[in-house]
């Protein structure tokens, strides 16, 4: 799902609507897929959680207070 990131003002992709009020959240932009002896490839300019696409999203969310 893409939610609205007031900072950036841009449309990220995240696992769910409470995704930017974690401490995890790390919008950024696609990097593009990695491939050995080739480098990166391109798949997109769209932003997302980098924490998300690196690690995957933590079991339970947990939220800044």
């Amino acid at each position: 799902m893409k939610i609205k990131d007031k900072n950036l003002k841009k449309m990220v992709d995240v696992c769910d609507k409470d995704c930017a009020s974690r401490s995890c959240y790390w919008p950024r932009l696609d990097p593009g897929a990695f491939t050995q002896g080739q480098g990166y490839r391109f798949r997109s300019n769209d932003w997302l959680c980098g924490t998300r696409e690196s690690k995957g999203c933590p079991d339970e969310p947990q939220n800044e207070i």
